[in-house]
């Protein structure tokens, strides 16, 4: 029984490979940053209801990071993509 060596990827494969992690890797912060939002906004709500105003506006302010750090990373996001469609016509 021999052991068989895989064929070295070519640098086009491993180009591709590592923009499809890193869309993927994208896509997941996005997800992460827009539950977090979601999330700290609705705390926000029930401190301010609790008469907790100070504590309400500063998970707003939290929220709202991760609100603009959504909005950026759909930016790269949509950037990445586009220079990958160019590269690889042909992949899905």
């Amino acid at each position: 029984m021999t052991d068989r060596i895989p064929a070295p990827s070519t640098p086009h494969v491993r180009i591709r490979e590592e923009m499809l992690g890193l869309m993927q890797a994208l896509s997941e912060g996005i997800r992460i940053d827009r539950l977090m939002a979601d999330q700290l906004s609705q705390i926000s709500d029930r401190a301010r209801l609790c008469g907790e105003g100070e504590m309400a506006d500063g998970l707003l302010d939290v929220t709202r990071r991760h609100r603009v750090a959504e909005l950026e990373g759909q930016g790269r996001l949509a950037a990445l993509e586009a220079r990958y469609a160019i590269l690889f016509p042909d992949e899905p």
